[in-house]
């Protein structure tokens, strides 16, 4: 069944109008409208939809082979239910392209033609039915997706071909209720007396994807199954790209023994913050150093081999002193010696990299673009959302919406050729990508009606130059995709 797009319409600006090849400019009086009633509201059975530009996601899931790939990585999963997973995986997935967050905002939706397309469903499940399905997840179904959000992310990382591979370890909290299975009181900067869940990310910095998602307790350190996670992503990174270099930065939560002395064993390249515990010695080191090499008026460094008695073995460190003003701020405490004394901001870094001072902050400070792509997914992809009171459930919907968010960075590099960006030393995105909140206004929630003009299926929307120059351009790109798809099977 062919489908193609068609604009209905004639365009006119604010300030003039067309007749015949004259430009004739509007009076003041044209400009507004006369309201005299108040419109009926009426609902009828309509081939209507919100979200037209939904068939763009549909098109280029078929020609990933999307469904295919769930099935097969369910093929020993013991997942059942009237929807198959393929379904409910996609049902989730149209709920937050088109906008919604919470399982009660899939009715909404339920109706819209392009959303069932997309789908693949004549009737779309109640958000009950998607409820009860993440709580049966078992373990080897919650490594199923696991193993599918990685085969995604690492063909495209493959495709790419890059030299370096940068990746970023950090946990985020989700506040939750009390009955929430495995939820505890821990760290919570947003509500500190509400249980939580804090699951760990692994996000790789050059293409923004998440690569790995493991869900934990709220009340776990940030290192709990750190090292197991870290292996775990190596060892996915260097099947997908042998020749890669990886680097890892990590912050000073992650500054633990058994981290250290892996990425020095497996000859990773690393950059981690060191915390300034009384049992290091830094501040008397600090203290002690009369001379620092200058970077800049602000930034002051020195580097020196430090002894970790405790952990027998010896690191280079990096001290940084970045000043902030000429004297303190009123009423700032100077008794005791913080990171911050109010004239001078410390900082350590310990790293393996053979590069100066300054490249190595840069490249350390990096790291908080993953600060981005996290408030990304948990604000578009609803994934600080706890859907269900099960353990694991709630770890299905974490992977089910970083899917989400990968694919929706796949379809941006594979269809929309986004520019390059300046390589530089902080190993941030290489492509200037947009957020799904800008694709969802500019491409997604576009109204069209559905047609059925002699035998072929049509999708009239209304007209909108900028709209219609750039779903031109998108189905251009997407025939361009298709081809290279064709000539690599």
């Amino acid at each position: 069944m062919t489908f193609c797009c068609e604009f209905d319409g004639f365009a006119t600006n604010q300030k003039t109008t067309t007749k015949g090849s004259l430009q004739v400019r509007l009076r003041k009086q044209d400009f507004s409208q006369r309201i005299n009633s108040d419109l009926k509201i009426e609902f009828a059975k309509q081939d209507l939809s919100s979200y037209s530009g939904l068939e763009f996601f549909r098109r280029y899931f078929a020609l990933i082979k999307l469904n295919s790939r769930i099935k097969r990585a369910f093929a020993d999963a013991n997942v059942s239910g009237d929807y198959s997973v393929a379904h409910l995986i996609m049902v989730l997935v149209a709920l937050w392209l088109t906008g919604g967050r919470r399982l009660r905002h899939i009715p909404f939706i339920s109706e819209d033609p392009l959303v069932q397309r997309l789908c693949g469903l004549t009737a779309l499940p109640s958000d009950r039915t998607v409820s009860r399905w993440l709580g049966q997840f078992t373990n080897d179904a919650l490594q199923a997706l696991i193993a599918l959000n990685s085969e995604i992310v690492t063909e495209k990382l493959r495709a790419m071909n890059l030299a370096r591979v940068t990746l970023d370890f950090d946990g985020t909290v989700l506040s939750c209720g009390d009955k929430v299975k495995w939820a505890a009181r821990g760290y919570n900067p947003h509500n500190r007396h509400a249980k939580s869940l804090y699951p760990l990310l692994c996000h790789v910095a050059q293409t923004g994807h998440f690569l790995r998602v493991q869900n934990r307790p709220g009340d776990v350190h940030d290192s709990k199954r750190a090292l197991e996670i870290i292996k775990s992503s190596v060892d996915t990174i260097r099947q997908a790209l042998p020749g890669a270099v990886i680097e890892v930065r990590l912050d000073s939560a992650f500054f633990q023994e058994a981290i250290i002395k892996y990425l020095l064993r497996e000859g990773i390249e690393f950059a981690i913050k060191v915390p300034m515990w009384k049992w290091l010695n830094l501040k008397n080191m600090i203290i002690s150093r009369t001379r620092w090499s200058h970077e800049n008026a602000k930034l002051a460094w020195f580097k020196r081999p430090v002894a970790i008695e405790a952990w027998g073995m010896d690191v280079e460190m990096t001290f940084y002193r970045e000043k902030l003003s000429e004297k303190p701020k009123k009423d700032h405490q100077l008794d005791f010696f913080t990171p911050d004394d109010g004239v001078y901001e410390h900082s350590v870094i310990v790293s393996n990299k053979n590069v100066s001072a300054q490249t190595l902050l840069d490249f350390y400070n990096g790291r908080a673009n993953m600060e981005h792509d996290i408030a990304e997914v948990k604000g578009e992809f609803g994934f600080d959302v706890i859907p269900c009171r099960d353990y694991q459930g709630n770890g299905a919907h974490q992977q089910i919406s970083t899917l989400t968010y990968n694919l929706v960075r796949n379809f941006q590099l594979d269809v929309l050729s986004p520019k390059a960006r300046t390589r530089s030393s902080s190993r941030t995105n290489l492509f200037e990508l947009v957020s799904l909140k800008s694709l969802r206004f500019e491409m997604i929630t576009a109204a069209g009606r559905l047609l059925n003009v002699s035998g072929e299926k049509i999708l009239r929307l209304s007209q909108s130059t900028i709209r219609r120059q750039m779903f031109e351009k998108v189905q251009m790109s997407m025939d361009r995709f298709e081809s290279r798809q064709k000539r690599a099977a």
